[in-house]
C-alpha cells in the first residue's frame, strides 16, 4: 500500500509540475496565460461537451477487433491497473484534473501559443500535437491517438481562445477512461 501511495505521489507531483513548468515557459516567452484560464459555466459546458466524441473513440477502441489497437486496449489495461488497480475514484478523478490542468497549460497553453508567436496557430496546433503524442508514445498506436487527441485539444484552445475548455474535456475524459480500463482489466 505504501508503495501505492508513492507511486500516485509522485505522479500527482509530475502532473502538477507541468503546469508550473507551462508557467514558466509562458513567462520567460512573455506570454500571459490568466486570459486563457478564466472559468466559465459555458467555458466548462464546452469542455464537457468535447467529451462526446472522445467517448465515441473509446467505445469504438472497445470493441474494435483489428490488431494494433486490441494490443493498444491490452497495454492501456495493464498500465491502468498498474497505476490504479487500488485507487478510489477520489484518487483517479484528483489525477485525472492534475493531468487534465497540467498538461493543457504546458501543451496548449505555453508551448501553443510560444510556437504560434514566432510561426502561425495551425503550425503550432500541429507540431505540439505531435509533442503530446510523443510525451504519450509508448506504441506507435498510442502514438497516433495521443497526437490526435492532443490535435483536438489543440483545436478546442484555438477555436475557444480558451483553455478552460481543453482542461475539462482532459480531466474528464481521463476520469472516464482510467476508471472504464480499470473495469476491464479487473473483470479479466
Amino acid at each position: 500500500m505504501r508503495q501505492k501511495n508513492r507511486v500516485f505521489s509522485l505522479g500527482l507531483l509530475f502532473e502538477c509540475g507541468l503546469g508550473f513548468l507551462g508557467f514558466a515557459i509562458a513567462w520567460l516567452a512573455g506570454i500571459s496565460l490568466t486570459g486563457q484560464l478564466q472559468p466559465s459555466l459555458a467555458a466548462i459546458e464546452l469542455g464537457l461537451l468535447a467529451t462526446l466524441p472522445m467517448f465515441a473513440m473509446l467505445g469504438l477502441i472497445s470493441v474494435t477487433n483489428w490488431a494494433p489497437i486490441v494490443a493498444l486496449r491490452r497495454q492501456v489495461e495493464e498500465i491502468v491497473q498498474q497505476l490504479f488497480g487500488d485507487a478510489n475514484w477520489l484518487d483517479v478523478a484528483v489525477m485525472s484534473v492534475a493531468a487534465g490542468v497540467g498538461e493543457e497549460i504546458l501543451f496548449r497553453g505555453a508551448l501553443q501559443l510560444w510556437i504560434a508567436s514566432w510561426t502561425n496557430p495551425w503550425t503550432a496546433l500541429s507540431v505540439v500535437s505531435l509533442l503530446f503524442g510523443l510525451a504519450h508514445s509508448l506504441s506507435t498506436t498510442y502514438f497516433v491517438v495521443a497526437t490526435a487527441i492532443g490535435a483536438y485539444f489543440g483545436w478546442l484552445a484555438l477555436e475557444y481562445d480558451d483553455l478552460i475548455a481543453p482542461i475539462v474535456a482532459h480531466a474528464v475524459y481521463d476520469f472516464v477512461a482510467i476508471l472504464y480500463f480499470r473495469s476491464r482489466a479487473a473483470a479479466q
